[in-house]
């Protein structure tokens, strides 16, 4: 099976063939911070709009803004939907589950609760448009993964992937880009800006953050991709090596079979491709 099957088939549906924009809106990325998430999910955009009528409108889920933009940008998004009984509720359980984790302060806690309830919302509000498809490199795994970093408890009343499936994934794409330590560390350290804190641990002073880090990657998309084989959720986990040698170029074409697999697979067209057709 090869990627410019895949494209091929995408190319060859006809111009009508909008019933099959609406099964994928979000594709999620997922991995260590400076495996290439951000690089992979703009280049992966770009070769989703050349593919033709299988999808509608591609956008990047990247915030630009400053800190006070980007909390004022949050605050508009979650007010309206805290009129809405289930989201408080998945709030409430969010809550829950950091308290209980232990995080390392107070500070913590407040803000992995606000940053994941905020990506809820987000997606909430998203859903309700038609004919597009959103990009994401910081999404819910990576919001349960902060969680994970720091935690002390691994023991909770509420399970992160009970609250994931009362979210819902059945339109959500995640690709774990699954690399080493050592790869994500040097390139997280080869960038300019701050905005990881891994990216303010030197190399070899806490390395055993850095392998909670990794631990913490792995084991969720492991009990992620036993969770979607046991029940009919609908979404797709796929994984891609991220090795010194990859490119982003690599990276992003591997993403990009896999999103469109599982568009194709939603309306039986994948077999057409594993067939040659």
């Amino acid at each position: 099976m090869t990627s410019h099957a895949v494209r091929d088939l995408a190319a060859s549906l006809p111009p009508n063939a909008g019933v099959l924009r609406s099964d994928i809106r979000f594709v999620e990325f997922f991995g260590l911070p400076g495996i290439g998430k951000t690089t992979a999910s703009g280049l992966l955009a770009n070769s989703l709009r050349r593919c033709g009528p299988l999808l509608g409108d591609v956008r990047i889920a990247r915030e630009s803004r400053s800190f006070i933009e980007r909390q004022a940008h949050r605050i508009g998004v979650v007010a309206p939907r805290l009129r809405n009984a289930e989201f408080r509720s998945l709030v409430g359980r969010i809550a829950r589950f950091v308290f209980e984790s232990g995080q390392a302060s107070v500070a913590d806690m407040i803000r992995v609760i606000w940053n994941l309830s905020a990506l809820v919302a987000y997606v909430e509000n998203e859903r309700i448009r038609t004919n597009s498809i959103v990009i994401m490199d910081q999404g819910l795994l990576q919001g349960f993964w902060s969680i994970f970093l720091k935690s002390k408890h691994r023991k909770t009343s509420e399970e992160w992937l009970d609250i994931l499936s009362a979210i819902g994934v059945h339109d959500m794409v995640f690709v774990h880009l699954r690399g080493g330590i050592d790869v994500a560390r040097d390139r997280l350290l080869a960038r300019s800006d701050c905005s990881s804190r891994m990216q303010r641990t030197i190399a070899d002073s806490d390395p055993a953050l850095w392998s909670s880090a990794d631990r913490a990657c792995r084991d969720m998309a492991a009990d992620l991709g036993k969770e979607m084989r046991r029940q009919d959720h609908g979404g797709v986990l796929a994984c891609v090596e991220v090795d010194r040698l990859s490119s982003p170029e690599d990276v992003a074409e591997r993403a990009l079979e896999a999103v469109l697999l599982a568009c194709l697979d939603s309306h039986g067209q994948s077999d057409l491709v594993d067939r040659g057709v």
